[in-house]
């Protein structure tokens, strides 16, 4: 096995290279070194790599164990650094190995309705459903040789239109919320109960529904209005 300073962990002459977790990390990490060095488009095999890493480190979340006589543990993040891969980064690669890339064959591939994007392309457009890619795609709105200004022009023009009609919808709602109050009102059978005149204890009002409690205030307005119109021609 060799050295795994080469893979972006530190020198070591403990490493136990016979558990399970670092023998299967140090075969991911010798394929994205050589995913690196390649001149090919690889993308959506970094893509897979990098899931295959994080997973790994998901299924052991302590950490992997690496020396033998000393309690030192690698992370996720760790390992991306070493190959320069930002966590912002190595996010965006695990959203679309998610996204874009195929699951069930031997090699990964980009889905052949995204092939035309390049990683750079693909990265501004994880925001955007699958389904809307795909129609926007049949109709032209979005094209495979939009720059990468036009790709988020397009990107927030449509979070721009989500927003809207979320606003719009979101009005309707309480337009209707409204006017089913306002039938409620109308509709309610509300008792007579109530006598302006006399004392009432609280607990009488807090067993009232809103629809009563407005009756009561309307007949206070009434008597309030009867009132006024009594002591002016006092």
């Amino acid at each position: 096995m060799e050295n795994f300073n080469q893979y972006c962990l530190p020198e070591n002459e403990f490493i136990d290279f016979s558990y399970k977790p670092i023998n299967e990390l140090t075969i991911y990490i010798k394929k994205l070194d050589k995913c690196f060095k390649k001149d090919s488009d690889n993308f959506a095999e970094i893509c897979f790599l990098v899931f295959q890493i994080h997973n790994l480190f998901m299924k052991n979340s302590y950490g992997i164990y690496l020396k033998k006589n000393q309690n030192m543990t690698y992370s996720f993040d760790t390992i991306m650094n070493g190959f320069g891969i930002s966590k912002s980064e190595s996010s965006r690669l695990l959203s679309c190995y998610e996204k874009f890339i195929t699951k069930e064959t031997d090699k990964p591939m980009i889905f052949a309705e995204f092939y035309g994007f390049s990683k750079t392309k693909l990265f501004e457009l994880l925001q955007i459903d699958n389904e809307q890619l795909k129609k926007d795609l049949q109709n032209k709105v979005l094209r495979f040789d939009f720059t990468i200004k036009q790709i988020r022009d397009y990107v927030k023009n449509l979070q721009t239109l989500e927003k809207q009609q979320a606003k719009l919808n979101g009005n309707d709602k309480e337009d209707k919320e409204e006017e089913q109050e306002e039938e409620q009102i109308q509709e309610e059978e509300i008792p007579m109960a109530y006598n302006p005149k006399l004392h009432y204890d609280f607990s009488y009002f807090e067993e009232k529904t809103k629809a009563q409690l407005l009756n009561i205030v309307w007949q206070l307005q009434t008597e309030y209005e009867k009132l006024k119109e009594k002591n002016k021609y006092k």
